[in-house]
């Protein structure tokens, strides 16, 4: 069984459902999943690919498929492709290719849907009938996964990230600097977490500790040790809530009815006119303290 699913980590953390309903489906089945190897080590695949190996180039041009890219599949006896194939090459080609079911799905939710992304994400195991039992994303943790939290001196126990995707979708860093304040002020171990994004534009929060997971699994041992994540809508707070900690996630221009973090503990603020930054301040500070007393 091969799932393609390229994307950002919360695209990828939101298919865990499908991915997981697949492979309940199929417990005989080895598992393989193609799209970006470091993205994809969050799921329980038995194999991963590259996206980009170039033996998959041909999957998505006319002509003849060589021998290496047919091999590819050679025991690939069904396939679920989360992609837009907009030349129509890539689906006649994996056709060709293998020798059972292949089923493509645009990831993108039509303009007319109303749900959550989950559930569209979802919506492609109804043509092969499969059952889905669970519509939350979960990940399943390992031992080596807290490496890295149990070798800190003392675990934080609020995790703020202040990255996203795109700059618009970012609260101010003056005002993740005075929530991070006040929780310390009462008494709650606060760090930040730092991300190839967050380096790349010198994001910070002036002498806050800051942390910097090796790995995505490493960051989902840490955030499982947590009592709560803070962040913009982003990829760690899907982590966060698939592992079970309690989220904050605050949205600007994205549509948290859409978008937020599928958890029984997940909470967000909704910036008014899609504006991120006129989400008060002490609305995050109540919300979060809110969320720790329940927690605690």
């Amino acid at each position: 069984m091969t799932i393609f699913r390229g994307g950002a980590i919360g695209d990828f953390v939101l298919t865990l459902p499908a991915i997981n309903a697949v492979r309940r489906a199929f417990p005989t089945a080895e598992l393989r999943l193609i799209g970006r190897p470091a993205t994809l080590a969050l799921g329980p695949a038995a194999s991963i690919l590259d996206g980009e190996d170039p033996r998959l180039i041909p999957l998505h041009r006319a002509g003849p498929l060589p021998p290496a890219t047919r091999q590819l599949f050679a025991a690939t006896q069904r396939v679920l492709a989360y992609t837009v194939d907009a030349q129509q090459h890539f689906g006649p080609q994996l056709r060709r290719a293998v020798a059972g079911p292949v089923l493509l799905w645009d990831p993108r939710p039509p303009a007319n849907f109303r749900g959550h992304i989950v559930d569209h994400l979802l919506s492609p195991l109804r043509q092969w009938g499969l059952p889905v039992c669970n519509r939350t994303p979960h990940i399943e943790l390992r031992p080596g996964d807290y490496d890295y939290v149990d070798a800190l001196t003392a675990a934080p126990e609020v995790l703020i990230h202040l990255g996203s995707g795109s700059p618009a979708k970012c609260w101010p860093a003056a005002n993740f600097h005075a929530l991070a304040s006040a929780l310390q002020k009462k008494g709650w171990h606060t760090e930040l977490l730092c991300g190839p994004v967050e380096r790349e534009r010198h994001i910070s929060v002036g002498s806050l500790p800051t942390l910097h997971p090796p790995d995505l699994r490493s960051l989902a041992g840490l955030l499982a040790k947590a009592a709560l994540f803070i962040g913009n809508d982003s990829g760690p707070g899907h982590i966060a809530a698939a592992v079970g900690t309690p989220t904050l996630t605050l949205f600007g221009p994205t549509d948290p009815r859409l978008w937020a973090p599928r958890g029984k503990r997940s909470q967000v603020l909704q910036a008014p006119a899609a504006d991120i930054a006129a989400i008060p301040t002490a609305a995050a500070i109540d919300a979060a303290l809110a969320l720790l007393q329940s927690a605690r």
